[in-house]
């Protein structure tokens, strides 16, 4: 049983006081399972195969990794009964159970032989555009017309699709998400920042989780917008980001950032109507959601002259680099006093990024030094002989 949980996450933490509390649970779970949990945000990659539909993912599946059962959030008897039900149908019907495995398998390889892996081309941007207005809400901005969220990585391909392109559509529509999230309740006027989600379309009823790498890239969005359009709300709107992520996120000891904040309501006296929270930390430091935040501060500098941004920045990606790293040199996923998950992909390509970034600012060779050890690892040890890159390098024995 895989129990796939975010920091944040309010039914994560339901079940966590409720089914996962229950003697009766626990007991059929020692007893005939073997229970994994798993953080999506220190093992990106686990969450990505497993997921499904958000948070909590609760996965079954055989010694082999093949899918018995999959659930969302459940309660503490609705849990109880899917234990018993998923151990009792798969030993009733074990053999009939691998064999389905066994040909889905075969399939999906036969699949695989005569698929071709095209690299994406213009065509293939172009695509990605117009789906993308589609989705776009030309009323109260951002994209879909139920829950919203901050999307700052669908804004960056719009903003680069106007600087290619030239087109209006793509940079009017990133003005109106940012003009109508900055008016709206997902700012947080109090504390600073912006909130991850909210349940409605026009930015309000604000889930109050925010996380490093959607801070920082709105505020990437921010510097980027205002670089192409010179509007003065977006230096506003920067030096508003820098300013929470600098008092909120910021660890002074290391030079870098944590993962994020989550708000919890506080006890408050019955006849108060007023809601009061709290904030608890993610207190670990991300490599990937750091080497943006140092992309962000130095674009931010370079481009709106922000004071303390370049050494704050070149600050954290020494940190990094001396902290995060494991032995054979690959950039490890997190650190909470040690690093964890060396040899992601996407630690290693934010972080090259980064250090090309502090390169073309202060041309000091060694971060061209540290990014091309980077790129050999990439190279050597994530390459796959079929094409693309392995997002994870598992060392042999």
């Amino acid at each position: 049983m895989l129990f796939l949980t975010a920091f944040w996450c309010r039914f994560c933490q339901r079940m966590d006081e409720e089914a996962f509390s229950d003697s009766e649970n626990l007991a059929l779970l020692n007893a005939y399972f073997i229970s994994v949990r798993c953080d999506n945000a220190q093992r990106p990659d686990i969450d990505v195969r497993y997921n499904r539909n958000g948070w909590p993912t609760i996965t079954f599946m055989t010694a082999d990794g093949d899918l018995l059962s999959v659930a969302n959030y459940l309660s503490n008897e609705q849990f109880s009964d899917l234990l018993v039900r998923v151990y009792t149908a798969y030993h009733e019907k074990k053999d009939e159970i691998r064999l389905l495995h066994r040909e889905a398998r075969d399939s999906v390889h036969q699949t695989q032989k005569v698929m071709n892996d095209p690299q994406p081309g213009l065509s293939g941007l172009a695509d990605i555009g117009r789906q993308i207005m589609v989705l776009a809400d030309r009323e109260y901005g951002g994209y879909g017309r139920g829950q919203k969220f901050i999307q700052p990585q669908v804004n960056d391909f719009l903003l680069a699709r106007y600087q290619v392109t030239k087109d209006p559509q793509y940079l009017d529509h990133v003005g109106l998400t940012l003009d109508r999230m900055r008016e709206s309740p997902m700012r947080d006027r109090e504390a600073g920042g912006y909130f991850r989600t909210c349940s409605g379309r026009d930015w309000s009823r604000p889930h109050r989780e925010k996380l490093l790498a959607e801070q920082v890239g709105v505020l990437a969005n921010c510097v980027r917008a205002y670089q192409i359009t010179q509007r003065p709300v977006y230096t506003r709107m920067a030096e508003e980001l820098i300013a929470y992520l600098n008092g909120n996120l910021f660890d002074a000891a290391a030079g870098a950032f944590y993962g994020g904040e989550d708000f919890l309501h506080a006890q408050s006296s019955e006849s108060s109507s007023d809601e009061e929270f709290f904030s608890i930390l993610d207190g670990c430091i991300y490599v990937d959601a750091n080497a943006q935040t140092i992309i962000a501060y130095l674009d931010a500098a370079a481009i709106l002259a922000y004071p303390g941004c370049q050494e704050r920045a070149l600050r954290a990606l020494e940190f990094l680099w001396e902290y995060c790293r494991s032995r054979d040199g690959a950039m490890a996923h997190y650190f909470d006093g040690a690093p964890h998950v060396p040899g992601l992909l996407e630690d290693q390509v934010y972080m090259g990024s980064a250090l090309l970034k502090a390169y073309s600012i202060t041309r000091e060779s060694r971060y061209l030094e540290r990014a091309t050890a980077l790129a050999d690892f990439i190279l050597e040890r994530l390459k796959s002989s079929q094409g693309g890159y392995y997002d994870l390098d598992v060392p042999g024995p």
